[in-house]
């Protein structure tokens, strides 16, 4: 890699979003911008959004995506289209986010994956060994799917950007119907009536799980952020650090993603409502 591993992460925790859920994809953003500095450093930003569907570019071809959306709206679920690849992944409040941003747009994206997956098998050696590999029948199903005992607990996407790497995954930390919830979605949007360019084949709920699922053990989000910072801290360096980043960089970043990456988002309240409509 042409980044140095001894140049400490700075880990930054930017707490828990409920309104737009384009913000958390923002900050990581503005996070990748702010490698443009003289001495930029790799980030671990870590974050929560409580609840919403974080779609990918292959579910807008989906024929009735508009009919789900509005019916997932009146259940209490938001949505993005995010600019990372994969399919649609459900987030709520037991649901751990986590970039790593790297000030190197020259990594492999395999070396990327690789890397990460290496942090990850440090961060959650506590619960168990982890498996990469797609787990079929699951939402958002890619190679670098993680699961434990055969059940997917996460996945990864990548995005580069003009100054730093994007690597972001989320982590299934308690247990909820997450994969009943992709079941419906897929349902009601008509995944089974398209012939060609699928977002994804089919969804299996059996194959969803979670770390307290898995484990038998209660696990909160927070005891999984712990236990992460003090697990890679043994392996690489880690500052804990104040979220931060300059305004300017965050508007910028804002106006890239909505305007430019043409990147909607909507709460759950605006789902709902009897008017809304998927933009042209």
């Amino acid at each position: 890699m042409s980044f140095s591993v001894n140049q400490p992460f700075r880990w930054m925790d930017s707490g828990t979003y409920q309104e737009s859920p384009l913000e958390p994809l923002v900050r990581d953003e503005a996070l990748a911008a702010s490698m443009q500095s003289a001495s930029p450093a790799p980030v671990i930003h870590l974050w929560v959004y409580d609840q919403a569907l974080y779609l990918g570019r292959r579910d807008a071809k989906l024929p009735h995506l508009e009919s789900a959306l509005h019916q997932f709206g009146k259940a209490g679920f938001g949505c993005v289209l995010r600019s990372s690849g994969g399919a649609c992944v459900p987030l709520d409040a037991g649901v751990l986010n986590l970039a790593c941003l790297l000030p190197d747009t020259a990594i492999s994206i395999d070396a990327f994956f690789s890397f990460v997956a290496d942090l990850l098998h440090v961060g959650l050696r506590d619960y168990g060994t982890l498996q990469f590999g797609e787990v079929a029948g699951s939402y958002c199903a890619g190679e670098y799917d993680f699961s434990i005992h055969g059940k997917k607990i996460g996945g990864m996407a990548q995005r580069r950007t003009r100054f730093g790497s994007i690597l972001q995954l989320c982590i299934n930390v308690d247990d909820r119907p997450r994969g009943e919830w992709m079941e419906r979605f897929y349902q009601v949007a008509g995944l089974q009536e398209m012939d060609n360019h699928k977002p994804i084949p089919s969804i299996e709920a059996s194959t969803i799980g979670s770390i307290a699922s898995l484990t038998g053990e209660s696990v909160s989000v927070d005891e999984v952020k712990e236990r992460l910072l003090a697990t890679i801290r043994t392996q690489w360096p880690v500052i804990p650090t104040p979220f931060t980043v300059q305004d300017e960089l965050l508007s910028e970043s804002r106006h890239h993603l909505a305007k430019r990456l043409r990147l909607f988002a909507y709460q759950a309240k605006e789902l709902a409502s009897p008017d809304w409509r998927l933009p042209e």
